[in-house]
């Protein structure tokens, strides 16, 4: 088939003949197509008054009307699906993962149609020898010939990985966005795009439900997390390549993803072939339940955020209590309990087991480093990091002293203190003079147990040494050894 250009419109030449010309200008037309006049004048054997030509012209007028309609309905898709989501501003900075595959390809071609600015990110991991070097001179000569700013970084994945102890997949894809965050910044780039479409959504969803998912993980990928958005997440795996063949856009393919070494490609390869040899519209089915799931998971949320609301107390050291008592008495405590505790690292045996704990007061379960105790009626998450108290010092005569009743002040004798005032935590065995017990001695632990502190608030109650000695337990009680008396001439105010 011959390539012609499509025209807008026809006018006679200078020697009345007429010729088709005023090409479109979509630049990805023009780079594929060619002009091939038609008149009647010397020389050329291409008359349009000829029956079989113009048969013929009517043949290849029609093919690329449809072939343009093809293109303005995808971009178009992608368009109206990029601003339904909110995923980009008209004209943005975008960085564009591109490894050289069709996907990312795709994305960087249409991102550009659509007006964006591409800044490309190609990543070697070095996991495909000759053909991790060929992908890398592709993407080189794509930005070349493209116009588009290009960054590349190399990586020793599977050392990483080793150091790291997680699988190769997982390595490369931390060092993968490691990367794109960091370029996002340097380029001041609005996002980081990444070409998942509706085929790999749908993948996602059968790998979550095989491992156990709830409506969340049924959805898939979300259009956007965080800085990265998926354009392509509305277009199937046919689409993509479709769109690639007619703007005649080559790509690398990558051998890896034919072989069914590796769970999702057991599922591209033969889970999914299955279900639509069970039923042609498996794929398209799939995708419209992800998208009726996703409606869902809106009055979930919602719904959830309420309820989260009603049983939670946010601390000022950063703890989370969840009150029981709410807690028991919404639809399902274990949904209540799996949206807070599962990003945290916790699965649903520690979330039963943690229900079923309720009258044992100071048991502890963890996750990794967090940890959750039930306490009395509560269960407390600990905080990821609790605050270093800053304390004012200032030392003033006696005259000068205004005392404040409040557990934020405490007032030593000057002369009572031997060295540098210093902050630690609790130690097993510690022991104090509480102020107001005339120097009788108390065990700290105990102490803190009368205030009805959490294991938690123990175990990161701020301490002012004077050496071994503990001055003030900070915001609770200074010692009865440093009290100011009628032999005081200095103080030491304390505040917090």
């Amino acid at each position: 088939m011959i390539p012609f250009l499509f025209v807008e419109r026809c006018v006679p030449d200078s020697n009345g003949c007429t010729r088709f010309c005023r090409p479109l200008t979509k630049p990805l037309i023009q780079r594929t197509m060619r002009i091939v006049p038609f008149c009647e004048c010397k020389g050329s054997t291409f008359g349009i008054n000829n029956k079989v030509l113009r048969k013929f012209f009517c043949e290849e007028m029609r093919f690329f009307l449809l072939l343009h309609g093809f293109m303005r309905r995808i971009t178009e898709k992608v368009k109206q699906f990029i601003h339904k989501n909110g995923l980009l501003n008209d004209r943005a900075r975008v960085v564009v993962g591109l490894s050289g595959g069709p996907d990312s390809v795709c994305l960087a071609m249409l991102l550009q149609e659509l007006g964006h600015e591409v800044i490309a990110m190609h990543c070697n991991f070095h996991l495909r020898g000759e053909e991790s070097m060929r992908d890398e001179q592709f993407v080189v000569s794509l930005c070349r010939r493209m116009g588009w700013e290009l960054h590349q970084v190399d990586f020793n994945t599977l050392k990483y990985a080793q150091n790291q102890k997680i699988s190769i997949e997982m390595a490369a894809r931390e060092l993968r966005y490691e990367q794109f965050h960091s370029l996002l910044q340097e380029a001041k780039a609005e996002a980081i795009a990444v070409g998942h479409h509706q085929n790999d959504n749908v993948e996602t969803m059968l790998l979550n439900a095989t491992r156990g998912t709830g409506i969340r993980g049924l959805c898939g990928m979300q259009p956007r997390n965080g800085n990265v958005v998926r354009p392509l997440l509305c277009l199937t795996r046919q689409e993509v390549l479709a769109y690639l063949e007619d703007i005649g856009q080559d790509y690398v393919t990558d051998h890896t993803n034919q072989e069914d070494d590796y769970a999702r490609n057991k599922v591209r390869l033969d889970v999914l072939p299955l279900l639509e040899r069970i039923n042609s519209g498996a794929m398209k089915n799939l995708a419209s339940t992800q998208e009726n799931l996703s409606e869902v998971m809106k009055v979930y949320q919602q719904a959830m955020r309420e309820t989260i609301s009603e049983c939670v107390k946010n601390k000022e050291n950063g703890e989370v209590v969840i009150l029981l008592d709410k807690l028991n008495h919404t639809p399902s405590p274990i949904s209540v309990l799996h949206e807070m505790l599962s990003p945290l690292g916790f699965n649903k045996v520690q979330m039963q087991e943690l229900l079923s704990a309720q009258s044992e007061s100071g048991k502890i379960i963890s996750a990794g480093r967090r940890r959750v105790l039930v306490d009395r009626q509560c269960i407390i998450i600990e905080a990821e990091h609790y605050p270093t108290p800053h304390i004012h010092q200032e030392v003033l005569p006696i005259e000068s002293l205004h005392i404040q009743k409040d557990t934020s002040h405490a007032y030593l004798d000057a002369d009572k203190v031997h060295g540098e005032l210093t902050l630690r935590i609790p130690q097993k065995g510690d022991t104090f003079a509480p102020f107001g017990m005339g120097g009788k001695r108390k065990l700290l632990s105990d102490f803190l147990t009368d205030l009805k502190l959490t294991l938690f608030e123990k175990e990161r109650q701020p301490l002012l040494m004077d050496g071994d000695e503990i001055v003030w337990v900070v915001g609770r009680r200074s010692s009865e050894l440093y009290r100011v008396d009628k032999n005081t001439k200095t103080i030491i105010c304390l505040s917090l």
